[in-house]
């Protein structure tokens, strides 16, 4: 069709929303009307108003949100230069986008007078008494622009469209008038938000609610955009205004925004913890069932308890009083890894159908992790209605993609009523990473719990600390659970102790604080008292194979010719595999070896996303409550020491800090078995240590030498001072009750006295590197958190949140594969995830699948070859 027939009969100059498939449009001020409106409407949510004054003095009032509304009104108005109008009917013009377009009219280095003066002419006239200044004015533009999810900042550049954009596109041509456009979107923004134009107070100054209010343009962007809910099609002012009023409360009760209509539907009689849960609490349970959701201490909790003694149930249930208090309007529980994730979230959503029986009345429960994301227990994947799908939502197709709207993208997660995910979504929500602010925005509103924390990774709890440091800020609510936390990281969590340790108690004091135990906001410790019965006691043995795999293969066997349930966990894949195949050199008994569908392999994170969930699906039915007894070996790697509920009779481990251990050993002896092999009745673990002490891994410089790396200390686990005392520790007292000596364990190996504590020359110039790396990481970690201080204009995100998401795992590439592929367990594979560490500098749209042979497959992606085997994804060499 011709564009003069478009423009004539379709009236589609100015456009908002273009479909080139009838074609069709949405005048552009009717979409920033639906924005406007998605706008409005979310900053009635409980959790969302509660977060915006949070963030500022005084109290928010509907006028104020009126004006915000008008500000997010005006997020598009970018859309009325005539260079992005015209592209559509047009190919051949330059390909004109929205936001750096607006330079010449915002640019203070590169600003057009004249369009600049036109401008400020087309918007509405009383703007200019609404802000305390001219900068708060700025920003609060500045931050509207900003709805594709980063920062906007102007630097006086005029590359690109700039020169096309000030000479022609934003001038008036024939009887299009890109300045009338936007006078048009004031004028509807003046009828339907009329108080917003009365006299009234300013809006606020404080950059924190600039941020807030960027991060709910972008989500109202986000809704507001969507045809299924906003149709493209010619309307009229009170048409859309309607139409908007009459959508917008039952969609942001779908996506699962709004939970405020859920808390009737709670099902009766769950007056206490035994009600919820049908058994009794334990005495973690109890404590935390027992604090106050009034007192402001109870906004951040700290619970330290040994594995298996109920950390979840007593997270759930503080949800639970949280939500049914009107404290937190949802729940994002994050875990350290996928198939952590995916466990927890079978839980959860079984306790959420019993809370909530009615299906129709049920808060939004998704699975948040990229690649297995789920809904309601169904896979998102299934966008249409199945059979079954059609009866639990009445074959209304629109109310299922509504309910699928936060998990159909990882961005999306946190706008779920209840997500379990990974601690990395979280993370997301405060570096410098696109659409930070949207995910921060939909986090506001939830108690957030991060499970399995550990004080071992010193870069991860800095960003865990500006997480909390924000989260908290903004009127969130915070839960972490750890086996046991560490004093250092447990005052920083409160903001007690400084980077350098100041403020921090000494390690003797430490050592005699109450363990399992309670931490509040202002770092009050509350004692849970535990029975002794509860202590179990493990046998740690300091075996020296750690470079002696083959050596490592023979202890397998023997305690496999015992019959006994055996369990490995190293440090990387590379060595998970490398005993795996040692094991089978050594005409095992393929029976002995754990096995998928009939195939052995070990267990870990490489494998593709189908065959992932039929590995955790077999360990869970071979290692479970229910599995049989009877001799098998599972190699892994860290994907096995948390959140799963499996049982060993051995365990044999890579040396690791002191609170890993404690948190691997959690698999051990898990369950009360009535009969053990002969030689394994009581818990033992076999720790693979080097030859001497791990001073002779540091060359003359304290790095870390090569063959040492490749064991994951100096990588995986950076700081070897905290290996070496893990190892003298286990030496000096190799029998460890548990939970009776976990505070013990774990201060002796990170409290900085003790780090301290090791002499030598190496030891010290080792000490220095990671102390300067430690400051350096902080510094990082400090540069990486978005900058929720600054006006909007005054800053951009830098390069440095990109590294935090591949610190993160996030950069992982989920890439098609040129032809499907049958895995080594029968599951056709159409697409390939490589780990960021993996993937090519230079990387292909697709995966070629270059030789396909019996027992593997040769792929290639860019100037990279890859195996897939029953071994996983491994680099050729």
């Amino acid at each position: 069709m011709q564009k003069d027939v478009i423009d004539n009969e379709q009236g589609c100059i100015f456009w908002g929303k273009f479909s080139p498939e009838v074609p069709k449009c949405l005048p552009l001020a009717a979409h920033c009307l639906d924005v406007a409106v998605v706008f409005r409407s979310l900053c009635d949510l409980n959790g969302v108003r509660r977060s915006l004054e949070s963030t500022t003095e005084e109290a928010v009032t509907d006028q104020q949100l009126d004006r915000l509304a008008v500000l997010a009104m005006l997020h598009d108005v970018g859309k009325a230069n005539l260079g992005f109008q015209r592209k559509v009917f047009d190919p051949k013009t330059p390909r004109a986008g929205h936001i750096r377009e607006l330079a010449p009219l915002l640019d203070g280095e590169a600003l057009d007078e004249e369009l600049h003066e036109a401008f400020i002419e087309a918007l509405p006239s009383e703007l200019q008494t609404w802000f305390g200044g001219e900068e708060s004015a700025y920003s609060y533009l500045m931050a509207s622009f900003s709805h594709h999810g980063r920062p906007l900042q102007f630097k006086g550049e005029m590359a690109g469209t700039y020169w096309q954009a000030r000479k022609e596109w934003w001038c008036a041509q024939g009887r299009w008038d890109p300045m009338a456009a936007i006078a048009e979107i004031a004028n509807w923004s003046r009828k339907a938000f009329p108080l917003a134009f009365q006299e009234g107070s300013l809006l606020p100054n404080e950059p924190p609610f600039h941020h807030r209010f960027a991060g709910l343009v972008m989500l109202a962007d986000w809704l507001g955009s969507h045809s299924n809910w906003f149709p493209i099609e010619q309307a009229s002012l009170d048409e859309r205004l309607e139409h908007g009023r009459a959508v917008v409360p039952r969609l942001l009760r779908d996506v699962g925004l709004d939970s405020a209509w859920l808390r009737p539907q709670l099902a009766s009689g769950l007056n206490d913890f035994e009600a919820r849960f049908k058994f009794k609490p334990r005495p973690l349970q109890t404590m935390v069932d027992q604090l106050n959701p009034d007192d402001d201490n109870t906004r951040l909790v700290i619970a330290e308890s040994e594995t298996g003694s109920g950390k979840t149930e007593a997270a759930l249930n503080w949800f639970f009083k949280l939500f049914a208090g009107e404290k937190a309007d949802g729940l994002y529980f994050a875990l350290p890894t996928r198939v952590a994730a995916r466990e927890l979230y079978k839980r959860v959503q079984a306790i959420i159908e019993r809370w909530f029986p009615d299906p129709n009345a049920r808060p939004v429960t998704v699975l948040a992790v990229p690649g297995y994301a789920q809904v309601d227990g169904i896979p998102v994947d299934r966008l249409l209605p199945s059979q079954e799908i059609g009866k639990r939502w009445h074959d209304d197709e629109l109310s299922y993609r509504e309910r699928c709207w936060a998990a159909e993208r990882p961005k999306r997660f946190l706008a779920a009523t209840i997500a379990v995910g990974t601690i990395d979504q979280a993370l997301l929500s405060v570096v410098q990473t696109a659409h930070a602010h949207l995910r921060s925005v939909c986090l506001d509103r939830n108690l957030l719990v991060v499970d399995e924390v550990h004080a071992s990774d010193f870069y991860m709890s800095r960003l865990l600390e500006f997480l909390l440091k924000h989260h908290l800020g903004v009127g969130g609510r915070a839960m972490l659970l750890s086996a046991t936390l560490g004093a250092r990281a447990r005052y920083r969590y409160t903001g007690r102790t400084r980077l350098n340790g100041e403020g921090l108690c000494s390690v003797s004091d430490a050592e005699k604080e109450p363990y399992p135990a309670i931490t509040l906001a202002d770092g009050k410790l509350l004692t849970v008292q535990s029975s002794p019965e509860a202590v179990r006691h493990v046998h740690f043995e300091a075996i020296p194979f750690a470079l002696q795999l083959e050596a490592v293969a023979k202890v397998v066997i023997t305690a496999l010719g015992a019959k006994a349930r055996v369990l490995v966990i190293m440090n990387t894949v590379d060595r998970a595999n490398a005993l795996l195949r040692s094991v089978e050199a050594n005409n095992t008994d393929p029976g002995w070896l754990f096995a998928c569908r009939g195939v052995i392999c070990p267990h870990h994170g490489r494998f593709a996303p189908e065959d992932r969930l039929l590995l955790d699906a077999q360990v869970s039915e071979r290692f479970g409550p229910e599995s049989i007894p009877g001799p098998v070996l599972l190699v892994g790697t860290q994907t096995l020491e948390q959140s799963l509920d499996i049982d060993a009779d051995l365990l044999i481990t890579d040396l690791a800090p002191a609170d890993v251990l404690l948190q691997r050993v959690g698999r051990l002896h898990r369950h009360a078995r009535p009969l053990r092999p002969a030689g394994y009745e009581t818990p033992h673990c076999f720790v693979l240590v080097p030859n001497g002490d791990l001073e002779g891994a540091l060359d003359q410089r304290g790095e870390v030498k090569g063959a040492f790396k490749r064991l994951g200390y100096g990588s995986v686990y950076e700081d070897l001072r905290a290996l070496e005392l893990t190892r003298q520790a286990l030496l000096a007292c190799p029998q460890v009750g548990v939970p009776t000596d976990n505070r013990r364990l774990v201060e002796a190996v990170t409290h900085p006295e003790k780090l301290a504590s090791l002499a030598g020359a190496a030891w010290k110039l080792h000490g220095q590197l990671i102390e300067g790396g430690e400051l350096a990481q902080a510094i990082a970690a400090g540069n990486a958190a978005a900058i929720f201080d600054k006006h909007f204009g005054d800053f951009d995100f830098n390069e440095l949140g990109g590294k935090v998401a591949v610190r993160l795992g996030a950069d992982s590439l989920q890439l098609p594969l040129d032809h499907p592929l049958i895995s080594p367990f029968e599951q056709r594979l159409e697409s390939i995830v490589i780990p960021g560490h993996m993937a090519p500098r230079s990387r292909d749209e697709v995966v070629k699948i270059e030789e396909e042979l019996e027992d593997r497959t040769i792929l290639t992606c860019g100037d990279h070859r890859y195996c897939y085997s029953r071994y996983g994804l491994e680099r050729q060499k």
